[in-house]
């Protein structure tokens, strides 16, 4: 008795085999020049926060926000206005994280403003933000107090948004955030 087996299948079954021989030959190759390739597998240099800076942000901005008997939410985005880290606090208000995320996402897309800038900005020509709402990678667009650019060396490494409190307690925690990582919100 003859089995016909489709081509289509055997073909597959072909190139699975052998993307399964290369994964174990990359296994093998790195095993055999381990130093090699960690230098490959290090992390490049970037001018953006890093997950482990954006941590320890989220840590200090919550220790503010503890110290003052608040629960607020934060949000870490890069240059680009990707978001690097979020959280809300047990008990912040409702919405609130997608309210830091927007104000994070403001300072970087006007090139590094502070929610004090954004705000004053806002005020003296709203228009000008009038198209920009859709921009923010699903994020809102929001120039509002609460925000802090992220800058070392005069780079901008992104933005650090707080909402849950008054404008001034979120300015207070997301200052002394950046600042108790070595950063500063000023080039």
């Amino acid at each position: 008795m003859k089995f016909h087996i489709p081509l289509r299948l055997t073909r597959t079954a072909a190139i699975a085999s052998l993307c399964s021989l290369c994964l174990l030959g990359a296994r093998g190759a790195a095993a055999a020049e381990p130093a090699a390739t960690q230098d490959a597998l290090a992390p490049l240099e970037t001018s953006s926060v890093s997950l482990a800076q954006a941590m320890k942000l989220i840590e200090a901005a919550s220790a503010t926000a503890r110290a003052h008997h608040l629960a607020l939410s934060f949000a870490i985005v890069d240059p680009g206005g990707h978001l690097i880290a979020a959280v809300r606090m047990d008990g912040a208000p409702f919405a609130s994280l997608d309210f830091a995320r927007g104000k994070a996402f403001a300072s970087v897309a006007l090139g590094g403003q502070s929610g004090a800038t954004l705000e004053q900005r806002f005020k003296d020509d709203p228009s000008e933000y009038s198209n920009v709402s859709g921009a923010g990678y699903y994020a809102p667009f929001l120039p509002a107090r609460g925000v802090q650019p992220i800058f070392s060396g005069g780079h901008l490494l992104g933005a650090m948004g707080a909402s849950g409190a008054p404008s001034e307690i979120d300015e207070q925690a997301v200052k002394g955030a950046i600042e108790a990582i070595g950063a500063s919100t000023t080039r």
